[in-house]
């Protein structure tokens, strides 16, 4: 976990700072890993001279009375913001488009960050609030954005490194567009403190770098580091006489058959007995021995926060993590493609998993994700996988397994302990480095590199201020939720503010075969694969996902209607 989340832990979590087991990545990475570089754009070619009419005293006379229309009404209404013009001519543009000196227009790179409760992801979508929004109404209030480019995004050339789903937050993200710096009534140099005042506390802007023209946030960006908070109390066995818990007995009714057909000894028999394995401990657990089965939903829930993760589970909950380790085909982890989709294969660069944290009388784990990209839900459902093998007594194994052509079904953990940590620019940093040692310098010479180690004491107090403490304070709601400004309420709506406890008892009651592949052995049954196209299973009575427990399919579905899902991540 951050060394600022620590000043929420109480007492009894202990001093000095939590110890991770790094997972390094090797040297050399599986060959055709690396992210495709995005080539500069090509200068375009001067636009020939239109002809020019000479004016008339009535054609004069119409353009002094013709009343200017305002178009900033209608600005913000969506579109492919990522087939957005990267380049440009490489001089400053005027607010109305052409080359010159006037109100120029500056490429620059826009670093900040937010909490994503009550926000339907980043990008700027029509009808609903986006951080993208905010933001560039912000800009636009201030004139860093001209009336006639106020109209749409795509006139500034907007970009991001990385496109967040709904409710998730972010420490460092970043956007790229062309802004005019020295706005008029805003003194110079002072246009980063001015948008701040223009936007709630929980978005915060920490600063512009002016970039080379060839700049693109998202292809630029080598790669992207994520946390998870994690309560460890998900880790416990499903309760005695749920769905899940019964079909944990099948499992052990099939194992104990398997042993008593085999052709071992009686003596070897004996001793395999007398030895628990993984799934008998977890259906004998202290927990559910102490609490019982007649307490109602609160109640457990109030004994399962008080619960510690103990030493030898944690690291069996490392090892199953190291699995998701180097390049992989995730195709099980996303939705939208198949085991032959080449954009299925990412490559993990580094995993960590820090040691537990008491903090307000839950325990926490920081569970950190160091990758070059990654897909819609790919990290809630690699979270979900692992939580699910942690709690069944699942081989680590059975990882591995699912990067195979099989599909089943994977369930996304709830978005609201997501975070953005940084994306990074070491590429892009290399080629100004390189620009600046060569004569003449070019556009390396007035440019910066692109990097938040300047912004890193403000970064971490507004995480545990509007992230940190907001996802604590939103897993001990239930009905509402208030965010930290106290101008907005709004009511838990979607899975992303659900509670964890909420999305367990939702897995624990799932009836079907979908989770069957989770069993002890680490094989999946053909009862467990999906058809192409499915995402679960609903046989019978089974109630479709739903949003209040974070595994709607309505959500997936509204995704792949969008299109473009090649940034889209978390």
């Amino acid at each position: 976990m951050s060394e600022s989340i620590k000043r929420s832990a109480s007492p009894q979590a202990g001093e000095g700072a939590a110890k991770r087991v790094r997972i390094e990545e090797p040297a050399s990475e599986p060959a055709g890993a690396a992210a495709p570089k995005a080539e500069p754009a090509p200068e375009p070619a001067a636009p020939a001279a239109p002809k020019t009419e000479p004016a008339t005293a009535e054609s004069s006379a119409a353009s002094e009375t013709k009343p200017a229309r305002d178009p900033r009404p209608n600005r913000n209404t969506g579109g492919n913001l990522d087939t957005a013009r990267a380049g440009g001519t490489g001089r400053a543009e005027t607010e109305d488009g052409e080359t010159g000196a006037r109100l120029p227009k500056r490429k620059v790179a826009v670093l900040f960050g937010y909490c994503g409760i009550g926000y339907s992801g980043l990008q700027i979508n029509p009808g609903v609030k986006t951080i993208e929004g905010d933001i560039f109404d912000a800009f636009c209030t201030a004139g860093a954005v001209s009336k006639e480019n106020a109209v749409n995004p795509v006139k500034v050339g907007l970009q991001r490194a990385a496109r967040t789903d709904r409710g998730v937050h972010a420490a460092g993200n970043l956007l790229n567009l062309k802004l005019i710096l020295d706005p008029p009534g805003i003194p110079p140099g002072t246009l980063v403190e001015h948008i701040n005042t223009k936007l709630p506390p929980f978005i915060r802007i920490w600063g512009l770098t002016r970039v080379q023209n060839s700049f693109n946030a998202r292809t630029s960006c080598d790669s992207r580091l994520y946390e998870y908070l994690l309560p460890t109390y998900v880790l416990l066995p499903p309760k005695p006489g749920s769905a899940m818990h019964e079909m944990m007995l099948k499992w052990q009714a099939s194992e104990e058959e398997a042993l008593a057909k085999s052709s071992k000894s009686d003596e070897e028999k004996a001793a395999a007995r007398a030895s628990k394995t993984p799934l008998q401990e977890l259906l004998e657990h202290d927990f559910w021995k102490t609490q019982g089965t007649e307490h109602t939903y609160q109640e457990d829930v109030s004994a399962k926060k008080k619960w510690r993760i103990d030493a030898a589970h944690l690291e069996n909950l490392r090892g199953a993590f190291a699995k998701y380790q180097g390049s992989h085909n995730f195709h099980n982890f996303t939705v939208g493609k198949e085991f032959r989709d080449r954009s299925a294969q990412r490559v993990m660069k580094r995993l960590e998993i820090s040691d537990a944290k008491e903090i307000n009388g839950t325990e926490w784990v920081s569970i950190t994700f160091h990758g070059q990209s990654f897909m819609l839900h790919q990290i809630r459902k690699m979270i979900g996988l692992l939580v699910l093998v942690g709690r069944l007594g699942a081989p680590a194994s059975l990882i591995p397994e699912l990067y195979g052509p099989a599909r089943v079904h994977v369930p996304k953990a709830p978005g609201l302990g997501l975070l953005l940590e940084e994306p990074f620019f070491h590429g892009y940093n290399r080629k100004l480095e390189d620009a600046r040692a060569r004569p003449g310098g070019g556009q390396g010479e007035d440019r910066e590199f692109v990097e938040y180690s300047a912004f890193k004491g403000q970064m971490d107090e507004f995480k545990q201020t509007f992230i940190y403490d907001r996802i604590m304070q939103t897993e001990e709601e239930t009905a509402e939720c208030v965010c930290i400004a106290s101008s907005l309420s709004f009511a838990l709506a979607d899975p992303l503010d659900a509670r964890f406890a909420k999305w367990l008892n939702y897995l624990d009651v799932f009836q079907g075969p979908d989770f069957e592949y989770l069993n002890p052995r680490g094989v999946i049954p053909t009862a467990a694969i999906l058809k192409v196209g499915e995402e679960r299973r609903a046989p019978g009575g089974q109630p479709k996902g739903s949003r209040l427990f974070g595994d709607d399919d309505d959500e997936d579905a509204e995704a792949l209607k969008g299109g473009n899902l090649a940034d889209l991540e978390g």
